[in-house]
């Protein structure tokens, strides 16, 4: 019988797969800074770039659709 079923596991934890709560939150925090330099390297705002009107949208769209029409 599998240590799952056994009563005496129920409640149990490994300890090789218990971390303290320093090391989560030293973990936490350097993605949390990763992230942090990401967005400051790429922006987080896309409105800043120009907004393409209806009629550059369908003619880009047409022109990957029918190149042959340059």
């Amino acid at each position: 019988m599998a240590d799952e079923f056994n009563i005496e596991f129920v409640g149990k934890v490994k300890a090789d797969n218990l971390t303290s709560l320093a090391e989560d939150s030293k973990k936490e925090q350097e993605e949390i800074l990763a992230d942090q330099a990401h967005w400051a390297k790429h922006g987080t705002n896309r409105s800043t770039k120009a907004a393409k009107s209806k009629s550059e949208i369908m003619e880009e769209l047409s022109r990957e659709r029918f190149p042959w029409e340059e």
